[in-house]
């Protein structure tokens, strides 16, 4: 008898957990923040959570903090950084490191350093054009092109830790 009962619980509660894991996987993946190329807004050791549904669902935008698979000389990567422009934006970095979207001055009030590049292309359908908010400090698109959004797996929601630093996204 103790062991129907028992099972009469594990039935509950394993679609329960089934459920709570996919909703974790889909809406709130933790990502440990490794690096200093999105200083100031993320710093090394910060605990941040992506959005692995924002991805599949092609929800990204211009301003979206993206984590990403990358490969450079044969070895795998994933990296964290800003979306500047998304397939079918004209962007335009100036010699004076000034980004233009569309036509239109991104406000960059995060950004940090110099922005030395220049950049005057159409964004590839399907492909996004990123950076990081410590640009001297920042491995991006400036040298290893667009990323295509297959490579995305997520877009960051919130920072979590350090505790004091909570924030939304």
């Amino acid at each position: 008898m103790f062991l129907g009962n028992q099972w009469k619980e594990w039935k509950k509660a394993i679609p329960r957990a089934c459920g709570i894991l996919c909703i974790l996987f889909l809406l709130c993946w933790p990502v440990h923040i490794d690096g200093v190329s999105m200083e100031p807004t993320l710093s090394d050791g910060n605990l941040v959570f992506m959005s692995r549904s924002s991805a599949y669902v092609g929800k990204l935008e211009q301003g979206d903090i993206a984590v990403f698979e990358t490969v450079q000389d044969g070895t795998e990567f994933i990296l964290i950084k800003r979306i500047i422009a998304v397939g079918g934006d004209h962007l335009y970095i100036s010699p004076e490191g000034e980004v233009w979207c569309n036509g239109e001055l991104v406000e960059e009030t995060y950004a940090i350093g110099e922005t030395d590049a220049f950049v005057d292309m159409t964004i590839p359908e399907g492909t996004v054009f990123v950076m990081g908010d410590h640009r001297d400090a920042s491995f991006d698109s400036r040298h290893m092109g667009v990323i295509p959004e297959e490579d995305i797996k997520g877009k960051v929601i919130f920072k979590l830790y350090p505790l004091g630093e909570i924030c939304i996204f």
